[in-house]
């Protein structure tokens, strides 16, 4: 399916301040359902949202804004809702402390495979993490925008895992999780030079997260098995499901 869903217009928020914010309605899954849009949306940095961007938003029904970002992160830029009275606002850094010494631990392997490891071992490590963003989510509130740096890596990880529990299939996941070399035209967000070590970070191939979910497939038997690994019962899973298609 064209991973546009039903058109860039309807599935891109066009905010000033802000890049890499798309909805996750549209999106056949493999039984037939329709994703629905206005349940969830993903983003890139929100600091430096103005007013109008910020009435958008709650026009756009925003209820609750999650920001994945370590606290350093946040201290730097702080998300514009985080003392608002309007909507919501929860952390759940997803990367804590545990990869500040990460290094690839395969150095000729191609960077979409880079940063497939790198993903892996973050599910790894941050299951527990994962498991309360979904809980968050299988709350019966509906309008979440979930948000990192720039919208690609933390925040393509929960993507993958919303899109996986409604039943889209893992060509149509793969495909969302690149349409951030579309949507993200600000090199500043990820300055890492092209010829610098970490360039691979800055990857955004399909390939990177079919790596990740075939990961998943043979770990743990899917990413819906891989959240029940992590603690997340069948009525929450179910909850996020029917937010998302119903």
């Amino acid at each position: 399916m064209n991973p546009n869903g039903q058109g860039n217009i309807q599935r891109q928020l066009s905010l000033a301040g802000a890049e890499n914010v798309r909805d996750l309605g549209g999106y056949t899954t493999k039984s037939g359902q329709i994703t629905q849009f206005q349940r969830f949306v993903r983003s890139g940095d929100m600091h430096s949202l103005n007013l109008d961007d910020q009435q958008t938003l709650l026009d756009y029904g925003i209820k609750s804004v999650i920001d994945l970002r370590m606290s350093w992160e946040i201290k730097a830029q702080p998300n514009v809702f985080h003392r608002s009275s309007m909507l919501d606002y929860q952390i759940h850094d997803f990367w804590g402390n545990r990869f500040n010494d990460y290094r690839s631990i395969n150095k000729t392997a191609p960077p979409a495979r880079k940063l497939a490891d790198l993903y892996c071992r973050g599910l790894e490590l941050s299951g527990f993490v994962m498991a309360e963003i979904m809980r968050t989510f299988a709350e019966t509130k509906t309008g979440y925008l979930f948000h990192c740096r720039s919208g690609k890596d933390r925040t393509g990880l929960v993507a993958a895992m919303l899109l996986a529990i409604a039943g889209v299939a893992d060509d149509t996941i793969c495909q969302d999780f690149a349409l951030t070399r579309q949507y993200l035209k600000t090199g500043t967000i990820n300055p890492i030079a092209a010829s610098a070590p970490g360039a691979w970070q800055k990857t955004c191939e399909p390939e990177t997260m079919q790596f990740t979910l075939d990961f998943l497939t043979d770990r743990y038997g899917g990413a819906v098995s891989y959240l029940q690994h992590n603690g997340l019962l069948s009525v929450e899973l179910q909850r996020i499901k029917n937010c998302l298609t119903g």
